[in-house]
């Protein structure tokens, strides 16, 4: 059996980041070797409670980096800056790790079966496997004609694909303008801006990952936020409103890596896995402070239940 390690960066949910973790170890541990675990910001969050994961789990390799990344765009300059590098997400145990596989998870992910296995039986020879596409945001999803079973066959000339952007049938984050002003797709359309393996459960094949990925190759960091367009000149104390000072698109965690190694010859393998998962709510509950105390509460009485966890 092929051994993996789990890269997770948590930022507060100590419940939720609990859960994704026992209920991993429950489903798929016998394919766990080592956790590296980044506790993003460990002075700002002390007021989201303590992460008591790691006095449960033996094999919890903490790091806590310099700086904080998070969504910010990184400066694709400073990648050969060791401490920079490893404040993007997941970068650290992706550097650090052995294992020929590793698997990325958010802190918020509930595991009801074995998602490594099924990930590993969807790889075959691709360097990746998980759910494609932040597909709400893109115009050939809308326009029905895209999904994540088909991102490979469709491919559109950047033509067609602006014609769709003008005419938006759904939740999509910005407008034409911008992506007609992004020099990456300009210059190649496809992968779609959109398209990603999403890194809230996915396996990596790091054999084919890591020696093309920065700071070994030309890809960049699985875990970046990357914005491609034109930045704006600012008044002083003017205030920075995304798509308005600045004209262009950000490619969202994995979506500047998912590009790169398809330029490179490589593709990923969808895999559905909310069979097997529950995702609460992702990003979105760090901004909305009542939706994050429902599901820490539910993650605590799951946890309470499930794993005879006790709570004072």
């Amino acid at each position: 059996m092929n051994k993996i390690d789990v890269l997770i960066n948590a930022y507060g949910k100590p419940y939720q980041t609990a859960l994704s973790l026992l209920s991993l170890n429950k489903h798929s541990g016998k394919w766990i070797d080592k956790i590296w675990f980044v506790r993003d910001r460990p002075e700002e969050t002390k007021e989201y409670g303590k992460q008591f994961i790691l006095q449960l789990l033996p094999n919890i390799i903490l790091y806590e980096p310099t700086d904080w990344r998070w969504i910010n765009h990184i400066d694709e300059k400073m990648l050969t800056d060791t401490d920079y590098r490893h404040s993007i997400r997941y970068q650290y145990g992706w550097e650090k790790t052995d294992k020929d596989h590793v698997l990325t998870i958010h802190n918020d992910v509930y595991f009801t079966g074995d998602a490594v296995s099924i990930l590993f039986s969807a790889l075959g020879d691709h360097i990746a496997a998980g759910e494609i596409g932040l597909c709400c945001q893109c115009p050939a999803f809308h326009h029905k004609k895209c999904s994540p079973e088909k991102y490979l066959e469709y491919r559109p000339t950047l033509k067609e694909f602006l014609i769709m952007a003008k005419d938006p049938q759904g939740y999509i984050p910005t407008d034409v303008t911008n992506y007609m002003v992004c020099p990456s797709l300009r210059k190649q359309p496809w992968p779609l801006p959109s398209c990603r393996v999403n890194e809230w459960c996915a396996l990596v094949d790091l054999k084919k990952a890591r020696p093309i990925t920065s700071p070994f190759g030309p890809a960049r960091p699985f875990g970046a936020h990357v914005f491609d367009g034109i930045m704006g000149e600012r008044e002083e104390n003017e205030p920075w409103v995304e798509f308005k000072n600045n004209l262009g698109i950000v490619f969202d965690t994995a979506m500047a890596w998912f590009r790169d190694v398809h330029r490179l010859g490589h593709t990923c393998a969808h895999q559905d896995l909310k069979s097997i998962t529950q995702h609460w709510s992702g990003h979105k509950a760090l901004f909305n402070m009542e939706l994050y105390k429902i599901n820490e509460e539910r993650a605590k009485n799951i946890l309470e239940k499930e794993f005879n966890l006790k709570f004072s």
